[in-house]
């Protein structure tokens, strides 16, 4: 269904994922094509362009209001200038993939992996480049079957555009 990079990210697994989420948010018209991702990615998709238009938008102009219908599948992870990520919030869908609620949590080149997932290098490549990342995996939580994921993450700028300050992950089950 999806085209997946041969390379894993990982150890644990996340496989980065070819696909131009942009252009397939742009392009209401090919149902086809969007069928390829779940409706809550193109849904933040749509509005992450509508706040930045060819460039990250401001954290400041994130409202989850906007995108009320996705909210259970986010993650926002704020990027700190020592180049760690804290969870500042998580979803009950994404919650439920993982086993547990991270918000609190910090993740670092020495404590990268939590929920079987490693955030460290799942963040760090949206931070240092400002861009839309895709990449899928699976993770097996306690008392449940295994489950695997597709997760679309998203930069925020800080309020000065200079610097990535927020992460906005969209984590999706998929259903095979």
């Amino acid at each position: 269904m999806l085209k997946e990079a041969a390379m894993d990210m990982t150890s644990s697994g996340l496989r980065a994922i070819g696909l131009d989420v942009k252009a397939l948010a742009r392009k209401p018209a090919e149902p086809a094509r969007q069928a390829l991702l779940p409706p809550q990615v193109l849904t933040l998709t749509r509005y992450w362009l509508a706040l930045g238009g060819k460039t990250p938008p401001l954290w400041s102009q994130f409202e989850m209001i906007h995108v009320g219908d996705v909210v259970p599948t986010l993650s926002f992870l704020r990027c700190n200038p020592d180049h760690t990520f804290t969870f500042t919030f998580m979803g009950s869908a994404v919650a439920a993939v993982l086993g547990e609620d991270l918000t609190g949590c910090a993740v670092s080149a020495g404590n990268p992996i939590w929920g079987e997932i490693d955030w460290y290098h799942r963040c760090k490549p949206v931070a240092d480049v400002a861009d839309i990342q895709v990449v899928s995996g699976a993770t097996n939580p306690p008392y449940t079957a295994r489950v695997e994921f597709i997760t679309v993450d998203f930069p925020f700028m800080d309020d000065a555009g200079a610097a990535v300050s927020h992460t906005a992950g969209v984590t999706v089950a998929r259903l095979n």
